[in-house]
C-alpha cells in the first residue's frame, strides 16, 4: 500500500509543477505506472476477502495509517464440509464484504488536501477437493479454490483530477473498480477429538494461496497480486453444567497465528496476524432446529505489526 501511495503522490506533485496540456512520453509512462500501482493495490486488498478464514467473523481494524480507530473492517460469512463419510468430496464456500478507509494528504507547501482513497471489497470464493482420514482423529484436506468479486476505490477521484491536470487518458480511473478473478488452492492437516466427558479439541494447519488478476472487462489492465497465508488454529470446548432453552451450553475458547507472506500483508502493513477468542456453544442437535447441531457466539482480539482490532463471530454447525 505505501508504494501505491508513492506512485500517487508522485504524480500529483507532478500535475502542480507541468502546466497542462502535458503530452510527453514520460508523463505518461509516469502515469501509467501510477494505474498499475493503484491496480495492484485493489488486488492485494481483495486478497484479505478472498482467501477462506475457518474463524470467518466481522472485522474492526485499526492499521495505525489513517489516524482513525478501525479504518478497516470487514465480514466473512462461509465453511465446509464433507459430503458424507463414504463419499468425503468437500466442498467449501465463503463471501466477504471489506471496507479499507486511510487517510492521506498531499501538500505543494501552500495548501494541504485529503486525497480520498477508500476501498471497497465484495468477493465470493469457492472450493471443491477431498477429504481424507489419516488415523482416528486426523483428517488432510488438498482443495482447489475460484474467487470472484469487485474492488471500488476512491482513489479514482483523486487520480482523476491529476489525469485531468496532465491531459491524460482517464478511461480505467472513470471506472473507480476493478472486477478481479482468482484461481488458486489449499492445504489442511485437522485435527478432532471429543471426550465421552463433551469435551472437544480442534486444531488445523492451513496454507492458503490464490493468484489475482482483473477479469472480464477490466482484463487489459496489467496487474497481478498474489494472496498467500499460513495459519495454526485451534479451539477447545468444555461443558459448563448451564443450559439455554433447555438445551446444554459448552464454554469455548480459540486462537490463531497467520503468516501473511502475500500481498494482503503489505496492503494491512503487517506480514503476521494472531487472534485469541472466548465465547460460548449452545448444542440444537436434538431440537426442531432443521439441520443445526450447535451455534457458537465469539468474540476475540487481533493483533499484527503496528495493528490491532477485534471481531465479532457466529458460527453455525451442520
Amino acid at each position: 500500500m505505501k508504494r501505491i501511495m508513492g506512485a500517487i503522490l508522485a504524480a500529483a506533485g507532478l500535475a502542480a509543477t507541468i502546466p497542462a496540456p502535458v503530452a510527453a512520453q514520460d508523463i505518461d509512462e509516469i502515469f501509467g505506472e501510477l494505474i498499475r500501482k493503484n491496480a495492484e493495490g485493489a488486488l492485494a486488498l481483495y486478497g484479505v476477502s478472498a482467501l477462506p478464514d475457518d474463524s470467518a467473523s466481522t472485522l474492526f481494524l485499526d492499521t495505525g495509517q489513517s489516524g482513525r480507530d478501525y479504518d478497516f473492517k470487514g465480514s466473512q460469512l462461509g465453511g465446509g464440509f464433507a459430503l458424507a463419510q463414504d463419499f468425503p468430496l468437500y466442498l467449501e464456500g465463503y463471501i466477504a464484504y471489506n471496507r479499507y478507509d486511510p487517510v492521506f494528504f498531499l501538500s505543494d507547501g501552500d495548501e494541504t488536501s485529503v486525497l480520498p482513497l477508500k476501498w471497497t471489497t465484495v468477493s465470493a470464493t469457492g472450493g471443491i477437493g477431498w477429504q481424507f482420514s489419516m488415523g482416528k482423529y486426523v483428517t488432510f484436506r488438498p482443495l482447489v479454490h475460484v474467487s470472484l468479486g469487485r474492488v471500488q476505490s476512491d482513489a479514482s477521484v483523486g487520480a482523476t483530477l491529476v489525469a485531468d491536470r496532465l491531459g491524460l487518458d482517464t478511461s480505467f480511473i472513470d471506472g473507480g473498480g476493478i472486477t478481479v478473478g482468482g484461481l488458486g488452492g489449499s492445504a489442511a492437516l485437522a485435527y478432532n477429538r471429543r471426550w465421552a466427558s463433551d469435551r472437544e479439541l480442534d486444531w488445523q494447519l492451513r496454507y492458503s494461496y490464490l493468484e489475482l488478476r482483473p477479469v472480464a472487462g477490466d482484463k487489459d489492465i496489467l496487474a497481478e497480486s498474489v494472496a498467500e497465508t499460513t495459519s495454526l488454529w485451534g479451539r477447545y470446548r468444555w461443558p459448563t453444567g448451564a443450559e439455554l432453552w433447555d438445551r446444554p451450553v459448552r464454554l469455548v475458547v480459540d486462537g490463531s497465528a497467520s503468516y501473511l507472506t502475500g500481498d494482503q500483508g503489505q496492503a494491512l502493513g503487517t506480514d503476521w496476524l494472531a487472534t485469541l477468542g472466548a465465547g460460548g456453544e449452545v448444542d440444537f442437535s436434538e431440537t426442531w432446529v432443521p439441520w443445526v447441531s450447535t451455534t457458537r457466539l465469539m468474540a476475540r482480539i487481533t493483533r499484527g505489526d503496528e495493528l490491532s482490532g477485534f471481531s465479532v463471530g457466529l458460527g453455525v454447525s451442520f
